[in-house]
């Protein structure tokens, strides 16, 4: 079955046009599948080829000169042709042993034909099959995929699909899951063992693409393998075993095919696994909302039985900036993906306990491993998060991170949001989604009286804001630009894109405004404090 859905050059010598035709060289590409037969005779049109095509030839655009004809058989094979006919005749009366030997080394088929042919008779035919083959194939693929359809209603339907996928294709099919067993049908423990270590070894040196692709395993034999994903994120890979095969376009298609069943399949098993985890749902909502929670309730709710063994946390809030609000957890935005994002988090070795409501995403994560370099996994986990909600949402959406310090308090989870929420609420101005990032904002925010803030703005920044106002002049940026780059007058000018002469002009005229004391080291760290101020109750501008 699998032979018959593609057309090899072992297949078209067994057909009546080429009974006269003898296989010169390259016996060991015979295996080769034609896409299409083009007729060419020079190599100066080679460009034409697209690869994939059977060449026929009567030599006459390159007769028996040794430069010509090795350089004709050079660009076809560079052009992914896939075997050559030549028929030998006046214009080419036997194949040179340089082609010979070169087509012998690179398993090019290279076949003759010992008597005159008409081409278009070979064309003709050979294309017409060509035609038929893909018009059975996608009749084949057409079932294929309502037998799929069918089996992913089924209850245990990843064993049968993979077995029906196998059967399709006529070669050993693998399934390599990265949070369980892998399964292969009718495969031996020991080779099944093999095959996940040296997939797991490719997925270490993080050399799989998230795209189809080859694995070498030998001279003969290689795994093709394709990525199951589902919102952004690769849930397995789906793979197939090839001995001395190259895949084929029906052979990706039905890989394609099954890896999306599959991907159904998962979704819905972790979608089931998350309606189970109503009660820690309810835990967290309980927390925002302000609920009394005591430790016991807290562990018993999470599974911690052990109240001698007590798991570090971090809280964090993953929001949507826009204008559009989100009333209820039911239309947020991130409700359908938590299932991802649990599995997500889970690779990097936390226990997730994900909440969504409105606009943002409320994650509480345990560590469950106190050796691993918790914050270095938990960056990588919601930047793959981060991605996985471009993939979905569209890279329109600007997403805002905040991540609490890590505690070990179960009573203080509330605290914790907060400190997170204070993160997502600086946006940008924070040097990073922590809230230990947040430096001396965090002096600020205990600061609860807008009006004290204010105040101590205009003392220090207020006659250069009311001066830029005024006069349309960039004193205040100066001034920030200046201290930000350590009094550097050659950074400052070079930062702000100003000649040294025109910063010079500026700083003076900034000392004639609040006075020459400014650069006092009590003074300029009010200036620097004043600065945050403005920035957290104005934003950075």
């Amino acid at each position: 079955m699998a032979e018959e859905r593609a057309l090899t050059i072992a297949r078209i010598l067994k057909r009546p046009l080429f009974k006269h035709a003898r296989v010169v060289a390259g016996q060991g590409g015979l295996s080769r599948t034609i896409r299409w037969v083009h007729i060419l005779e020079s190599a100066e049109n080679a460009s034409f080829l697209n690869g994939g095509e059977f060449i026929l030839s009567t030599g006459i655009g390159f007769g028996q000169k040794t430069k010509k004809h090795l350089f004709y058989l050079k660009e076809v094979i560079r052009r992914k042709a896939v075997g050559l006919c030549i028929e030998l005749g006046p214009y080419f009366p036997e194949i040179p042993p340089d082609m010979i030997a070169l087509a012998d080394k690179l398993r090019f088929p290279l076949i003759a034909f010992t008597q005159p042919v008409r081409f278009v008779d070979i064309t003709l035919d050979l294309h017409e099959h060509i035609v038929n083959i893909h018009t059975k194939a996608l009749r084949e693929l057409s079932v294929f995929s309502r037998d799929l359809q069918q089996l992913t209603l089924q209850t245990h339907s990843l064993p049968r699909i993979l077995n029906h996928f196998q059967g399709m294709i006529h070669t050993q099919a693998f399934f390599f899951s990265l949070d369980g067993p892998s399964i292969a049908p009718n495969m031996p423990q020991a080779v099944q063992s093999e095959i996940t270590e040296l997939l797991r070894s490719k997925l270490a040196l993080a050399s799989l693409p998230a795209a189809s692709g080859l694995i070498p395993i030998s001279d003969k034999k290689q795994i093709l393998y394709r990525p199951v994903t589902a919102m952004g994120s690769i849930l397995a890979y789906l793979c197939v075993i090839l001995y001395e095969q190259e895949p084929d376009e029906f052979l990706y298609l039905t890989l394609d095919y099954t890896a999306a069943a599959i991907a159904q399949i998962l979704l819905r098993i972790m979608f089931a696994q998350e309606q189970a985890l109503g009660n820690e749902n309810r835990l967290i909502e309980d927390i925002l909302n302000g609920r009394e929670t005591n430790e016991k309730q807290i562990r018993e709710t999470l599974g911690i039985s052990d109240s001698l063994h007590t798991y570090s946390y971090w809280a964090a809030v993953l929001k949507i900036h826009q204008e559009v609000r989100y009333s209820d957890e039911a239309v947020s935005p991130f409700h359908d993906m938590l299932t991802v994002f649990r599995t997500i988090l889970t690779r990097e070795g936390f226990r997730p306990v994900l909440h969504s409501r409105g606009n943002r995403l409320y994650l509480l994560l345990l560590q469950l491993s106190p050796n691993l370099t918790q914050s270095e996994h938990l960056s990588q986990a919601m930047n793959k998060i981060k991605q996985s909600c471009r993939q979905v949402l569209g890279n329109d959406k600007t997403l805002l991170l905040g991540v609490s310090n890590v505690s070990s308090d179960y009573v203080d989870i509330n605290r914790s949001f907060k400190e997170a929420e204070q993160v997502v609420a600086f946006g940008a101005q924070s040097a990073g989604p922590f809230f230990s990032n947040l430096g001396v904002y965090r002096l600020l925010l205990q600061v609860n009286d807008h009006k004290s803030l204010k105040s101590f703005i205009d003392d220090y920044l207020g006659p250069l804001l009311y001066h830029d106002s005024e006069h349309r002049t960039n004193l205040l940026l100066t001034l920030r630009v200046f201290l930000e780059n350590g009094l550097s007058k050659h950074d400052t000018a070079k930062k702000l894109y100003i000649h040294r002469q025109t910063l010079y002009h500026r700083l003076n005229k900034i000392q004639d405004i609040i006075g020459e004391g400014y650069l006092l080291p009590q003074n300029r760290l009010s200036y620097e404090l004043a600065f945050s101020a403005y920035d957290m109750l104005y934003g950075s501008k």
